[in-house]
């Protein structure tokens, strides 16, 4: 595990801004930790990545909660990677890359962690299909705020570009209209086994026992995370990951799917822990099989709710980018409607936010109810339950 330091300072966009472009804001958390963020290099000894030659490497980010000290800038909204989908992605949309920027994050790179508050539970965060990491920070930076620590996993080869130390750049190899057995057969068991690989990883830093050479974390951030409670979330196919790893991984405690579709072993062995499914207005797996309110062949609690008005990107970042783009005319609030529906988009990230929160938060024993009570006493006209 090798740290990339810090990866504030200049966008990595390929084409230069102009002086008028617009600058996307990200919303600010609303916990009272303030947040540290890094990046870290894994190797997996054990393992050839499935598309390349050499053993599989992952870059993971991680925010945290960090000492209010410190003057350093905070860093990029999102890491080189993120920001080169980002760019291709609203540029799919016809949006010129110079008229438009990333706003700073909320989240300081490197600084030292939060001490005299005990350890932190650890959140593990997968992406959507293809989607590098910093798409999510929205709720990241949030749960962070709150007490959590994030790791969200960028799954090389599939991820749009992964960034390396010394300069290295990996873009994918998947295309994202791969059929369905290619998401059940290669891209899950890829995923879930990176997410393994980076929770032993993660459990050795936490305990002094890594595997292999370390430099140094941020000040404490090891020290920091409490490995017995463990919990995982994600979006899209980052949310089916989030469900098999529930499955296969016994540190794995609970989970969230963002709306993302049930694949793997899951479908038909279901889990013994509880699990919370968030689905688009329109989403379309949302009352098909796997998405019922009970595993047939398991006891785990598993709740299934409907957002209206939201579609699949409003899940991540692009809920607060693109209708930011479209209020200053740059993207048509048609395509905006397409993507993130008609919800106001604070009200959905807000909405995200607490779910998550309070979900995990029962989980991990912060709140003296069950997670079915927490849920159901949560209730907003938006959330619908399962029918």
């Amino acid at each position: 595990m090798v740290p990339l330091g810090a990866f504030a300072g200049a966008e990595a966009a390929p084409a230069s801004v102009s002086a008028d472009a617009v600058v996307v804001s990200l919303p600010s958390p609303t916990g009272s930790n303030s947040v540290g963020v890094t990046e870290l290099h894994f190797t997996d000894p054990d393992r050839t990545d499935p598309w390349g030659r050499g053993r599989r490497e992952v870059m993971v980010q991680i925010w945290y909660p960090a000492q209010d000290s410190g003057t350093s800038a905070a860093a990029a909204w999102m890491p080189p990677g993120g920001r080169e989908e980002q760019a291709d992605y609203l540029a799919e949309f016809g949006v010129p890359r110079e008229r438009w920027t990333l706003g700073p994050s909320h989240s300081y790179p490197d600084r030292p962690a939060r001490e005299g508050a005990g350890r932190f539970p650890v959140l593990l965060n997968s992406p959507g299909m293809g989607d590098a990491t910093g798409w999510s920070t929205a709720q990241a930076e949030d749960l962070a705020s709150h007490g959590y620590v994030v790791v969200a996993i960028n799954h090389t080869h599939e991820a749009f570009s992964v960034h390396f130390p010394g300069g290295r750049v990996e873009h994918t190899v998947v295309p994202l209209d791969s059929p369905r057995e290619v998401l059940r057969d290669v891209l899950l068991p890829t995923r879930v086994a990176d997410t393994r690989f980076v929770l032993d990883e993660l459990s050795a830093a936490a305990t002094g026992q890594q595997s292999q050479p370390v430099g140094p974390l941020p000040a404490g951030l090891a020290e920091s995370m409490d490995m017995t409670k463990v919990g995982m979330f994600g979006h899209s196919l980052g949310g089916s990951t989030t469900v098999q790893a529930l499955h296969d991984a016994p540190q794995i405690r609970a989970g969230i799917n963002l709306d993302g579709p049930i694949l793997g072993s899951v479908t038909a062995e279901g889990t013994d822990k509880p699990l919370l499914m968030l689905a688009s207005g329109a989403s379309p797996w949302y009352g098909n099989p796997g998405w019922e309110p009970y595993w047939a062949s398991n006891t785990g609690v598993k709740l299934p709710l409907q957002v209206a008005g939201t579609e699949h990107m409003s899940f991540c970042d692009q809920q607060t980018i693109l209708p930011q783009l479209t209020a200053a005319g740059l993207l048509s609030a048609e395509t905006t409607t397409k993507a993130v529906g008609k919800i106001d988009p604070q009200r959905s990230i807000d909405l995200q936010r607490t779910y998550l929160r309070i979900f995990f938060d029962t989980v991990f024993g912060r709140n003296n109810t069950d997670v079915i009570e927490a849920i159901t006493a949560l209730a907003q006209p938006e959330v619908l339950p399962h029918t």
